[in-house]
């Protein structure tokens, strides 16, 4: 849920030109440092304001977590036993400490550094004003970085065992005890994952049953294009070219995957499709069964990564009263690649049936290529917002002149799930009145709208709900000029006649083509078709928010021994790859013993 800011201004009695950012926080530090290391029964009201938040990624434990309030944060801290010490201020770049002014909150902000008996970190702190010599921190947030046996990639010189006469299915690599992880899918979150890996010396395979890298999105319809802006969805090593526009089309992504695979030499067998993934609990292995152009192999990993997606291949796709008796065509969006495959269509009355990202994107296709009428039906208010706004407003930190990636990623991460969710809320609004001129265009043409005056932010729909909004793409002027129609129904189709649809509420379409933008399952069901039902109960509500409002199995321990879920866009991909990274090379090199020896009792069960 989202929660209540605190008031966080300076006091009257605070010269803000005075302020000594450095010396404030590395007091602050040295008093946690000291804390820590003491472990008092004292509380830690001398340190965090009532309103506090900590946000750690398996520095504090070999896991994620949110604790909210001194008490949560005081058991968190003293749980630890990592070695959490040596705490220091980053003095130079993006995060040395500094006032910041965030509309009308007020806060001293600084990266540090630490270290741990495993490696190396970096953190955020947030510190508020309670008087001339009182700072206390708001929000922390705390990340493993590196491994002490970790090497800089430059130095390293990997031979994982894997040559290039062993991918694309032509060979049988790495057999016997040498495969310690096997990743699914070689799509971004694969392909990012194994160049960590790579840089970690760890031995690693991952397997696609495409026939090429990219082959993700080359199967997507032609029009499609990223809905996030180059700079925000840099691959790991390796960013995209400065000359390449800001909004990535199709192709362009599918082959730069290719060429990042080639580059970064990252072990891909192509058409190979896993069949069924069984754990040996006596070995603390897997069997791993694929389907080849030469046969079927077995491989036998410590580890399985499945990188197959934020949702399943297997479409939603709804049945509906009378459509044995319409005489036009019905498909569902996945089967959509151009309108131009649509004979006669000058003729045609097109419907899209949903109005999220596909429908828009499919439904400009058609007004492209010359549709007699092109028709949205739509159940739902949606969020909708301009490239433009988007830049400003929600991908500007990532942007900014003299801000690295990893700098901008890491402040973008710092905020817990429930803080962000409430700074969202303005944000959104500020979409809005950025997009006034536009949405007012839209919602006379009939759509419903959401811009955030229920208290409800965007990010519900883009972390909570993976769908329900649109990214300016060219559609939204279609719709206000009446190329797209738009039909609300909240009840949606109520039947099929043979020249159409009629909904709900009476309203009757005509219709020739009928393009069901409805959606996908969730991935849950991949991990039940490829390891059974007890596996995907065992790992429970996967991808939703758990009691400490991080995601359940997420590039994190799922619960099953051995088996990991890597997702996410590019930006996740990234970011996420490395932390996933970490903790295989952890577990694999002793550093933490208790994930296969001690009871698993994280909840499963979604909160949010």
């Amino acid at each position: 849920m989202a929660v209540s800011l605190p008031k966080l201004s300076l006091q009257e009695s605070v010269d803000r030109d005075k302020i000594d950012a450095v010396n404030i926080v590395d007091h602050w530090l040295s008093a946690l440092e000291q804390h820590i290391k003491t472990k008092t029964e004292a509380d830690l009201s001398d340190l965090f304001i009532d309103e506090c938040w900590w946000r750690d990624i398996i520095s504090l434990s070999w896991d994620w977590a949110t604790k909210h309030g001194r008490d949560a944060i005081f058991n968190y801290l003293n749980a630890s036993n990592t070695g959490f010490s040596q705490l220091s201020s980053v003095k130079e770049g993006a995060l040395a400490p500094m006032f910041v002014e965030m509309g009308s909150l007020q806060f001293i902000q600084s990266g540090f550094t630490f270290q741990t008996a495993a490696g190396s970190g970096i953190g955020l702190v947030r510190l508020a004003n309670e008087g001339p010599e009182k700072w206390k921190a708001w929000t922390v947030f705390t990340q493993l970085e590196h491994l002490k046996s970790q090497k800089e990639i430059k130095e390293q010189s990997i031979d994982n065992a894997v040559s290039s006469e062993n991918v694309n299915g032509d060979a049988d690599p790495l057999k016997g005890d040498d495969l310690q992880v096997l990743i699914v899918g070689a799509g971004q979150s694969g392909l990012s994952l194994g160049a960590h890996l790579k840089h970690l010396g760890m031995k690693f395979l991952i397997v696609d049953k495409s026939p090429r890298v990219g082959d993700t999105w080359r199967n997507r319809y032609d029009t499609v294009t990223s809905h996030t802006p180059k700079y925000t969805d840099h691959f790991p090593f390796l960013k995209f070219p400065d000359d390449w526009p800001t909004w990535l089309p199709r192709d362009t992504i599918a082959d730069w995957m290719e060429t990042y695979n080639e580059t970064l030499g990252l072990n891909v067998m192509t058409n190979t499709e896993v069949t069924s993934i069984e754990y040996i609990e006596s070995t603390r292995r897997y069997n791993v069964e694929v389907q080849t152009p030469q046969g079927k192999q077995t491989f036998s990993p410590r580890h399985v990564v499945l990188a197959s997606g934020l949702l399943s291949p297997v479409p939603i796709r709804p049945e509906f009263p009378g459509e044995e008796t319409f005489k036009g065509q019905i498909y569902h969006s996945i089967k959509h690649k151009s309108a131009r495959d649509i004979s006669n269509l000058h003729e045609k009355n097109v419907v899209l049936v949903g109005p999220g990202t596909s429908a828009h994107d499919i439904a400009q296709d058609f007004v492209n290529h010359g549709a007699k009428s092109v028709s949205i039906i739509q159940r739902h208010p949606i969020f909708s917002f301009t490239t433009e706004s988007a830049e400003k407003v929600l991908y500007s930190l990532w942007n900014t002149p003299g801000m690295t990636t990893e700098e901008a990623d890491l402040l973008g991460n710092s905020f817990p799930f429930a803080v962000l969710r409430t700074l969202n809320v303005g944000m959104t609004q500020m979409l809005a009145q950025l997009d006034k001129d536009l949405l007012d265009g839209m919602e006379k043409a009939g759509m419903a709208l959401k811009k955030g005056e229920d208290g409800v932010g965007l990010i519900d729909h883009q972390l909570l709900k993976g769908g329900h909004f649109y990214l300016n793409q060219g559609a939204s002027p279609m719709i206000v000029d009446g190329r797209i129609k738009i039909y609300r129904c909240e009840d949606g189709v109520k039947e099929f006649k043979p020249d159409g649809l009629v909904l709900a509420n009476g309203t009757e379409i005509d219709a020739d083509v009928v393009v069901l933008a409805t959606g996908f399952n969730r991935n849950i069901l991949t991990v039940e078709q490829m390891m059974g039902k007890k596996v995907r109960e065992k790992v429970g509500d996967l991808g939703f928010y758990d009691e400490d409002l991080e995601r359940i199995g997420w590039w994190r321990p799922t619960g099953q021994p051995g088996f990991w879920y890597h997702t996410g866009s590019f930006m996740w991909s990234r970011q996420f790859s490395k932390v996933l990274a970490l903790q295989l090379s952890a577990i694999e090199e002793g550093l933490n013993p208790a994930y296969y020896d001690e009871p698993d009792t994280r909840s499963r069960v979604a909160v949010l």
